[in-house]
């Protein structure tokens, strides 16, 4: 049975059949290759589609040949694009001009590109030869016409090819990029013919040696970024290399950090970082990097520049009163923690419930109790708000003096007086440690005034307290009175004040549920607040501490652990070796320089930041 094709032609069904399923067949070759060399290329979804599309081409106009040579001419048509983009990123100066340029060219500069194409293209002809067992229709019809040869002056195109290798030697290109401007040469010539002096010219002047040849120089140039990354803000430094795709020039610790294919390194460039809290997602800033590398010297200048350029004040947890000098330059409030007392069963607007759920929630992280040492907590609490008269279903009782850690104490030694069992006693037991410490402390009646640290910048000195158990506990009672406050202030959905958190990992370890801090940080516009927070162990934290930090800052870090942890949050995806450039970069930072990502950056950025005196 034959089917009629059209123009007079018949082929029978069954060879029809066959060739469908042959073409089949190399659409499934053709996107197999495609997706195998994916990692290598920047736009694998627009490769597949090239492919299909010459595949399609092939199929329509009978000619494996002239699938090729087009599929090879939009590569070409690609790169000289690309080239004359860069040439007008050089001239306006415009970053965003040549991040377009290094998505591009990874495409085009790929050798497994067009061994990809050949193949396919290859195959293609001979099963269209042998299935169909036609000749190629663009091969038939050059054979059919009589092709005049070209009048060409042989010393003049022989000059001009002379002119274009000597430009090739002593200027060199990378591989593709020669042959690219080397065709370009020998097509120019082809089309001028027969003027001969024009000839001479295209080594230099043609519509494909031109953008080669004024911007091949792209890889000696360090990119000047004229504006800072930001908008206005805060100068923290000067920028040193941001993180690009593409194939690696001017690298940034070239010796250390190198890649010899199209992927991800630091490139060189230069301009200046500059921090702006109102043009972030959120406030909040994380600053990592182990001992003497520059966090707190960073910290100190953001507390200075925050107050100073927008009169937003700091209130500094500080373990090791590090930061008393600057508060006292700002003009602020320096507090000596082991000379006030706070209690942390103030309601503050709670309910007794609540209050009891929070605090034993605190002591469990602090102290890594179990689960049921938690649960019986819990109830002990809410039998010292009885013992205080507040009731649970009287919110008119609320008001009443609350209970202190002292009052817990004896509702738990009344407890183990009275217990009916010797697995009762020891339950209780467990627990008469902890708050006979926490009793003897300074966790009385609050004594210090919120009102005031909350509107200069502030420290809280806590170097003399016995403890990180009793900083962490004294940190996240004074937070909790903070956001209490602020919430009444009704000042919400704007900035007024920064809590800076040292030491983070000692005072709020990772536990099962979030902390304070990464609740707070996740509500924070309901607030008011934001947090910069600074640690040396960042896997020691909350995850979502890290998760909820628009700007992340990290100096050097080497321990292999804490090194991967930063290094997939700062990377943001893991693709190609974009985590292991990151993950070098921060281990090889010298001091005061620091891998910055923020949420107005597509890309990390490398910068060495401007201390303080």
């Amino acid at each position: 049975m034959m089917l009629n094709l059209g123009y007079g032609k018949r082929m029978p069904i069954r060879k029809v059949a066959s060739f469908a399923v042959v073409m089949f067949v190399l659409s499934i070759y053709a996107v197999l290759f495609s997706l195998a060399t994916s990692m290598l290329v920047s736009s694998p979804m627009l490769y597949v589609v090239i492919v299909f599309f010459q595949l399609i081409l092939t199929t329509l106009l009978e000619s494996p040949t002239l699938a090729l040579i087009s599929s090879l001419m939009v590569i070409l048509g690609i790169n000289v694009l690309k080239r004359y983009v860069l040439l007008l990123a050089s001239l306006l100066g415009s970053p965003a001009l040549y991040y377009l340029v290094f998505a591009v060219d990874t495409l085009v500069k790929n050798a497994s590109t067009y061994l990809v194409i050949l193949a396919t293209y290859v195959t293609l002809y001979y099963s269209w030869t042998f299935i169909a067992k036609k000749g190629d229709y663009l091969i038939e019809k050059i054979k059919e016409k009589e092709i005049k040869k070209p009048k060409i002056n042989v010393k003049y195109v022989a000059l001009a090819l002379l002119i274009s290798l000597t430009i090739m030697l002593i200027r060199p290109m990378t591989l593709l990029d020669e042959i690219i401007y080397f065709v370009g040469v020998l097509t120019s010539i082809l089309i001028i013919g027969t003027h001969r002096y024009s000839i001479l010219a295209t080594p230099i002047l043609s519509w494909i040696t031109t953008p080669l040849l004024y911007t091949f120089r792209e890889e000696t140039v360090v990119v000047e970024l004229k504006k800072p990354l930001t908008r206005e803000g805060i100068v923290l430094g000067k920028v040193a290399a941001t993180l690009t795709h593409g194939k690696p020039v001017n690298e940034w610790l070239k010796d250390k950090i190198t890649a010899k294919s199209p992927s991800w390194y630091w490139r060189k460039v230069s301009g200046d970082y500059a921090f702006d809290p109102y043009h972030q997602v959120n406030y909040h800033i994380l600053i990592t990097g182990t001992s003497g590398t520059g966090k707190s010297s960073l910290a100190r200048k953001l507390v200075k520049e925050l107050y100073y350029k927008w009169r937003i004040p700091s209130l500094i947890l500080d373990p090791h009163n590090e930061y008393i000098s600057l508060v006292k330059e700002l003009g602020g409030v320096v507090v000596d923690a082991s000379e006030i007392s706070v209690n942390p069963l103030e309601l503050d607007g709670a309910s007794p419930r609540e209050r009891a759920v929070q605090v034993a929630d605190t002591l469990q992280r602090v102290f890594r109790l179990g689960n049921l040492q938690r649960a019986i907590l819990e109830d002990l609490i809410e039998e010292a708000y009885a013992e205080k008269g507040i009731l649970l279903d009287d919110e008119e009782t609320w008001n009443n003096t609350p209970p202190t850690f002292q009052t817990l104490l004896k509702v738990v030694e009344k407890k183990i007086e009275y217990a009916e069992s010797s697995a009762e006693r020891s339950r209780y037991e467990s627990l008469k440690p902890y708050l006979r410490m926490l009793a003897s402390t300074i966790f009385r009646n609050t004594t210090i005034e919120f009102s005031e640290i909350l509107s200069k910048p502030s420290v809280i000195a806590m170097a003399k307290l016995p403890g990180d158990y009793v900083k962490s506990i004294l940190s996240e009672t004074i937070l909790r009175k903070i956001a209490h406050k602020m919430y009444l202030t009704g000042k919400k959905n704007t900035l007024n004040n920064y809590v800076v958190i040292d030491e983070a990992h000692r005072l709020y370890r990772r536990g099962v549920e979030p902390s304070l801090v990464a609740k707070l940080m996740m509500e924070s516009r309901k607030f008011g607040i934001g947090f910069i927070i600074i640690t040396q162990q960042p896997l020691d934290i909350d995850e979502s501490i890290i998760a909820n930090a628009a700007t992340k800052i990290s100096f050097k870090i080497t321990e292999p652990e804490n090194l991967d942890y930063i290094a997939k949050a700062f990377a943001g995806f893991v693709t190609d070796n974009r985590y292991d450039m990151v993950r070098k970069a921060i281990y090889y930072l010298p001091n005061y320089y620091a891998v910055i990502k923020d949420s107005t950056l597509s890309d990390p950025v490398i910068v060495k930041v401007d201390t303080l005196s």
